[in-house]
């Protein structure tokens, strides 16, 4: 039993060194204190672009998109949602396949949500194959 919870606190203590930025970011957001919105962008940023690190990017494309922050910059959103699709995240591929075809943030482009529906249908993923039937038919 002792080696299972050494295992289990070594796991949690590497990710916790390798995503720390992301980690402390997230507390920043959703602490009461929305003054340190601010610090949470900046960790988030770096860990994206210094650390190539998707969940950062992910967190960034929904953190310009939710009323919650009040921050809302869908141009924004769409971009670091392509950074986290760019590094193989397949959740943010979805949501940029949907602003290509909604014009969300970018210029509307029906036969690029249609790429990056169809490699995600191919791959397996069942969601993006209901929506491509969807945007095939439209």
């Amino acid at each position: 039993m002792k080696k299972i919870l050494l295992l289990v606190l070594a796991v949690v203590l590497l990710y916790a060194a390798t995503n720390h930025k992301f980690l402390l970011a997230m507390a920043y957001l959703y602490d009461s204190d929305i003054n340190n919105d601010a610090k949470a962008v900046k960790l988030l940023k770096d860990a994206t672009h210094n650390d190539r690190d998707r969940k950062s990017a992910f967190l960034l494309g929904y953190y310009y998109k939710t009323k919650k922050f009040k921050i809302l910059n869908s141009k924004e959103s769409h971009n670091y949602y392509l950074i986290a699709a760019n590094m193989g995240d397949k959740e943010a591929k979805m949501l940029v396949a949907w602003n290509f075809y909604k014009g969300i943030g970018c210029i509307r482009s029906h036969k690029r949500a249609k790429e990056l529906l169809t490699e995600l249908a191919i791959s397996g993923n069942d969601k993006a194959k209901e929506i491509l039937k969807f945007v095939v038919r439209n």
